[in-house]
């Protein structure tokens, strides 16, 4: 009796063992199931479906409204809806992407591909599409969609054309802390209408700032932070400094008269308006 309850049970141990191989067959081979697609692959497919959509090569007249700097900006959900946001930053050089809570990704930009309806370019591990097709974002609506892609996750939302004041620094960043040494520094001046090129806090409490009058005359001051014992002296030519002259600044209300390659935009700190800012723009 007891050898034939032995048996059953062996029996049944070797059918739950069968059974269990049979419904695992990959944990005998060693093979796995289908894997997940990594954050290149997907990047990769949605990369090459959004450059697709951007046609042929651009010509002259098509590359010319795709040059220059980028703001984009979008929501985190799909679609670029939702809560919180994403905000780029596209300089010629450099492109920046932050996202709410996260800390930013971005790098040096690589060469700019043209298409007829947009461009694409790679910053770091960023791959950054602007699309020429209206775009409409809290009511207002924008002449470019962008399109982020960064760890295998799409972003989308709007762009414009031109970074603001704050988005990257300049020497003009610190602009209201230099306006007592630059209104010093014009005053001396026997012509109106001089710009400043470039200015900068130096030791003990003292500016430098340089100007270029409307003949073309440069010229270097040096004035203490109040405004005080502003000195001039003639600058050369050839002596510039890193990032003069991007932005320009004009003081007072009056609008810069329009050049080429150059774009204009007030100036305002604590509350009022100090001048202008001109830019290089994309020419």
């Amino acid at each position: 009796m007891r050898a034939w309850r032995r048996g059953i049970v062996i029996a049944l141990v070797a059918a739950a063992a069968l059974g269990a191989c049979q419904r695992n067959p990959d944990a005998s081979s060693g093979e796995s199931g289908p894997q997940a697609p990594s954050n290149a692959e997907r990047e990769s497919g949605i990369a090459a479906a959004q450059f697709k959509e951007l046609g042929a090569p651009a010509n002259a007249t098509q590359r010319s409204l795709l040059e220059g700097e980028f703001e984009a900006s979008g929501g985190v959900g799909p679609g670029g809806a939702g809560e919180g946001g994403w905000n780029l930053t596209l300089l010629d050089d450099y492109a920046e992407f932050s996202r709410p809570g996260l800390e930013p990704g971005g790098g040096l930009t690589g060469q700019r591909d043209y298409r007829e309806h947009g461009l694409r370019v790679v910053a770091g591990e960023l791959t950054i599409t602007i699309k020429q097709e209206a775009c409409s974002v809290s009511g207002v609506e924008l002449p470019y969609v962008a399109h982020v892609l960064y760890e295998g996750v799409p972003y989308q939302g709007c762009a414009r054309r031109g970074v603001a004041a704050g988005a990257r620094q300049t020497w003009a960043s610190v602009l209201p802390e230099l306006i007592p040494a630059i209104d010093a520094c014009l005053s001396r001046l026997n012509s109106g209408g001089a710009r400043v090129t470039f200015a900068t806090e130096l030791e003990e409490g003292e500016v430098s700032v340089r100007l270029r009058e409307v003949n073309g005359t440069r010229r270097v001051c040096t004035a203490t932070n109040a405004g005080a014992n502003a000195r001039l002296e003639h600058l050369s030519d050839l002596d510039t400094a890193p990032g003069e002259g991007d932005p320009e600044f004009q003081r007072g209300g009056a609008e810069p008269r329009r050049q080429n390659c150059r774009s204009a935009e007030q100036a305002i700190g604590g509350g009022e308006v100090l001048g202008w800012l001109v830019r290089r723009s994309g020419c």
